[in-house]
């Protein structure tokens, strides 16, 4: 597959199947290809956001920094995942997080303000934007109810029943930013758990 060929949304078409081939070909013309190296920013923060794009290969981290100075994880984007922060663009405000490539990837760019009208114009898109705020919803809603969680025993066992994907690709220096722990504490509880048999490819 070419990056630089229509080729790129074929995998976007299974996810978001009202999109027709002429819009997809539309969004081809829109959005141009970017090569983010491995812990470079596609936002970075206190900058308005301006782009969202589509993952087409690699890892994304979308970052905070909490009042101690800390850098914590609230979401990763994988291949085929959307990448934005419509708040910021919507409100022209700085960017309370920063999007950070965790590998080299390769993206499709889009300028939100070439994408906003599309809405008005194609009920399809419409929708797919509105399943993507759905999506991030219930991925921050389910970040919370991990940290709800008092262990991290607990919480990197939620991941490795619910969200194997994270425990295959992500680092343990990452989980341990995603779900507010230490590394060693981490690492205690990924060998607690191997102990016990806890099978990591289920």
């Amino acid at each position: 597959m070419k990056n630089n060929s229509p080729d790129w949304y074929l995998p976007l078409k299974g996810k978001y199947p009202i999109v027709s081939d002429t819009e997809w070909a539309l969004l081809d013309k829109l959005t141009k290809v970017k090569v983010i190296k491995k812990g470079e920013s596609f936002l970075r923060y206190g900058k308005v956001a301006r782009y969202a794009a589509f993952v087409i290969s690699g890892q994304f981290a979308f970052t905070i920094i909490d009042d101690d100075g800390n850098e914590k994880i609230i979401r990763f984007s994988f291949s085929d995942d959307f990448l934005a922060n419509c708040e910021s663009y919507y409100k022209m405000a700085p960017s309370a997080i920063s999007i950070t490539a965790l590998e080299d990837s390769v993206i499709r760019r889009i300028n939100i303000k070439q994408l906003q009208p599309l809405y008005d114009l194609h009920m399809s898109l419409s929708a797919v934007n509105l399943q993507i705020y759905q999506e991030v919803a219930e991925q921050t809603f389910e970040h919370q109810y991990i940290l709800s969680l008092k262990s991290p025993v607990k919480r990197y066992q939620f991941l490795l029943k619910h969200r194997p994907t994270i425990i295959k690709k992500i680092s343990l220096t990452n989980i341990a930013k995603y779900l507010y722990v230490s590394r060693e504490a981490i690492s205690r509880a990924r060998l607690l758990l191997l102990n016990k048999g806890q099978n990591f490819c289920d």
